[in-house]
């Protein structure tokens, strides 16, 4: 319990002890302390699996209401809970937090993730966990050069309930002199602008830089911050600034004063920030030509997870550069302590850490960029005046298509065979909405054949796919060489699982016929005794076609939903019967 107690006040967890082996997270729950000390691994074998070698009865302690155990391994304490399969979990950021002395709202943008590689590090989750933990409404990333993780923070910031923000770090050459800024999107046109800057920095140049006519083209949506490093770049080229202003929705000074641990870097972002605070700011009415703003870049999730940046700097380099023990994710507490004994009496310090912290919320609250997720951005097929007049739409041209190919290469003893796999090709790629790729490759193949360019006969996992073999895209048959389809499309990653729909089949001849007409207006002709799964009063049932009632909502087949109902237009599934 000694070694535990220091270990719960450096994480600031909100704590009680109850016994010599029981504490109490507020907000969390119970824990038994497991005593270690008389085993030689912390694992025990039985019949079937390993188990953690807990000497104490799970039955009892759970009797007890004590359903977590904790325990020291390596450096670290951990948790598992009694309730589940054992799993390592680290003893950070659970319960309640104990309270700031200070209770300045603040938003951390200056995260660096392992996206950025060899030089960020903790886990997404971890990152977004702990901004939860210390009370933060949103959390911002700044990887330098890439905007990879962006998509996965969105992912885990809605999965936790709070919002996040996308930044970038960048360099900007001007005058043969290069500086460091950041650019955070607000809304999606900031979206698209700063995926055009990422493609000016990372594609267009040849030094992975841009420059300052470039960056203003891109400024709409986008909040511009000048980089910790940048007060006498500012000063020397202070013309610009009101360029900056115009273009971009706001501009700001980051304010970072981590301390390093070698002097020479501590005094060049003490004299940018000198710089900055004496020539573009009046201490008396806190007013600025360029606001400041309280980023600081953060590379691992906590202190002593320093040496994180360290080891990557080595592997990436061979030598750890800016090494600093300070770059970690701060509660404001920590922040003031950083910043009060560097302001003189000038400077009404508490004030002015208010104004430096208050537009980390603002970017916050206007951040509204994001990517859909709920819709395909592939680009749709364009026809031909030939082939609309020949096949009449997209999904028709490319069945007959696959007809003709097959009537083609199919051997005519395993046509059964070929015919099977093909319709589960079809069905896949159809519920995936991958027609469309398959039409625009068909024509990219078919045009460079056509001027005399080569094309090889299929790699990687498209000589599996039955159905770029009839299209012509590849010359191997994957049925003769017995090539899985589902390396080429697997449905599971495509977000396909088994599971209970309506699925329309083949069509029926019958005059015993009821029509459905969708929210977008397109009837459908269902036979009477055709079964449909629907949602009626919220519970899920199936009924015969002639069995529907106003407000029932049919859960059509993903595959039906695009290609059958859909097609023609861009209404909702929510259906009645006439």
């Amino acid at each position: 319990m000694n070694e535990l107690i220091p270990w719960l006040e450096a994480n600031k967890i909100s704590y009680s002890q109850l016994d010599d082996e029981v504490i109490e997270i507020e907000e969390f729950g119970k824990l038994f302390l497991a005593d270690l000390t008389r085993v030689t691994s912390i694992f025990k074998s039985d019949a079937e699996q390993l188990k953690f070698n807990l000497m104490e009865s799970p039955e009892v302690l759970m009797e007890e209401g004590i359903f977590y155990v904790v325990f020291p391994f390596g450096n670290n304490w951990y948790y598992y809970d009694l309730r589940e399969e054992f799993r390592f979990n680290i003893l950070k950021y659970v319960g309640k937090r104990k309270p700031t002395q200070l209770q300045t709202p603040f938003v951390n943008l200056g995260v660096h993730t392992p996206y950025e590689l060899l030089s960020g590090s903790g886990d997404l989750s971890l990152w977004v966990r702990k901004a939860k933990y210390l009370g933060h409404s949103a959390i911002g990333i700044c990887d330098y050069n890439t905007m990879a993780a962006t998509l996965n923070l969105q992912k885990e910031c809605k999965a936790a309930g709070i919002k996040h923000v996308f930044g970038y770090s960048l360099t900007v050459e001007h005058l043969d002199e290069k500086v460091e800024m950041k650019v955070y999107a607000i809304n999606q046109i900031g979206l698209q602008n700063l995926l055009r800057i990422q493609k000016a920095v990372m594609v267009d140049s040849e030094n992975q830089t841009i420059s300052v006519e470039t960056l203003n083209q891109y400024g709409e949506g986008n909040i511009l911050v000048f980089g910790k490093l940048s007060g006498g770049w500012l000063k020397a080229n202070r013309r610009l600034i009101s360029g900056f202003k115009q273009r971009f929705e706001r501009c700001y000074f980051q304010v970072d004063l981590s301390e390093y641990k070698a002097d020479r870097i501590d005094v060049e972002v003490l004299n940018s920030a000198a710089t900055f605070f004496e020539n573009f700011g009046n201490p008396l009415t806190l007013s600025f030509e360029i606001d400041p703003i309280l980023i600081v870049d953060c590379y691992y999730l906590d202190r002593d997870d320093a040496k994180n940046k360290i080891l990557l700097g080595k592997v990436a380099t061979g030598a750890a550069h800016r090494q600093s023990d300070e770059q970690y994710f701060k509660d404001v507490d920590e922040h003031f302590a950083v910043l009060k004994p560097l302001f003189n009496d000038k400077w009404n310090v508490e004030k002015l850490f208010e104004k430096m912290c208050q537009p980390t919320v603002e970017i916050a609250e206007k951040a509204m960029a994001m990517y859909e997720t709920d819709r395909n951005f592939m680009p749709r097929y364009d026809m031909t005046p030939e082939e609309q007049q020949k096949y009449d739409d997209r999904h028709t041209m490319f069945l007959s298509l696959l007809e003709e190919g097959f009537a083609r290469l199919v051997p005519a003893d395993k046509s059964e065979q070929y015919r099977k796999r093909l319709e589960h090709e079809v069905y896949i790629l159809e519920s995936t909405d991958n027609v469309d790729y398959m039409l625009v490759q068909y024509d990219t193949v078919n045009w460079a054949r056509a001027n005399g360019i080569l094309v090889g006969c299929g790699r990687g996992s498209a000589g599996g796919c039955l159905v770029m073999y009839l299209l012509g895209l590849t010359l191997i048959d994957p049925i003769k060489f017995d090539l899985l389809f589902e390396r080429f499309l697997l449905p599971e990653r495509a977000g396909l699982y088994p599971t209970q729909t309506t699925k329309f089949v083949n069509e029926m001849k019958t005059n015993a016929y009821v029509e459905m007409t969708l929210d977008n207006g397109k009837v459908l002709k269902l036979d009477k005794d055709a079964q449909l799964l629907v949602i009626r009063d919220g519970t899920e049932q199936v009924v015969y076609a002639d069995q529907l009632i106003d407000g029932d909502d049919v859960v059509f087949d993903h595959r039906d939903y695009l290609w059958m109902i859909n097609y023609f237009g861009n209404g909702k599934t929510n259906n009645h019967r006439q």
